[in-house]
């Protein structure tokens, strides 16, 4: 038992240093632009989370959730919210052409695109569960949440395009990749 007991509290101090270590390369914003780069870009400010998601232009579905295990998160704010309704094509009004025999011809015009609050979501399922998804074209997107001390793990799944991609998630001052998603942080 004397023998074993250094072992367990060396085996203590190995994962609690190796849940610091791992919560560590969170910290710092990452290097990312805004309609130059495509992905998701995370990391811890204090005891702030960011997580953000851009694209080089084109239109891509974001989505995913972010679970905590162990405690509560809290603050949920989102970024970039935009006005409810955001114009993502603009329309093109009626044409009308009067052709050489003088006969008249109206071309259909077509209505905007719009993304309505009902396509862009980021939402607070419960105290350990938040769930997005966001059509996004070339701007950033993103939202902020904090965690309470009790809190030993998050878990982050993130999707592009309904995909898993974890070669285009991004993290803090490094932007170091991720090797799997779902991400998972331990904290303690």
């Amino acid at each position: 038992m004397r023998k074993a007991l250094p072992l367990l509290i060396a085996a203590v101090l190995l994962r609690s240093s190796t849940a610091l270590a791992q919560a560590a390369m969170y910290d710092g914003t990452p290097t990312f632009a805004e309609g130059a780069d495509i992905g998701y870009y995370l990391w811890r400010d204090g005891g702030k989370w960011h997580v953000r998601w851009t694209t080089k232009g084109a239109t891509h579905v974001f989505s995913g959730n972010i679970a905590s295990v162990g405690g509560e998160m809290h603050k949920l704010k989102r970024v970039d919210p935009e006005s409810e309704y955001r114009v993502l094509y603009p329309g093109r009004a009626r044409q009308v052409y009067v052709g050489p025999r003088g006969r008249v011809r109206v071309a259909p015009g077509r209505a905007p695109v719009v993304a309505s609050h009902e396509q862009d979501k980021v939402d607070k399922e419960n105290d350990h569960l938040i769930v997005f998804t966001s059509r996004t074209t070339g701007d950033i997107d993103g939202f902020d949440f904090e965690v309470d001390d009790s809190t030993s793990e998050l878990r982050f799944a993130l999707e592009i395009g309904g995909k898993v991609v974890p070669n285009l998630i991004e993290t803090g001052k490094n932007n170091s990749h991720p090797r799997r998603d779902p991400l998972v942080v331990r904290l303690k």
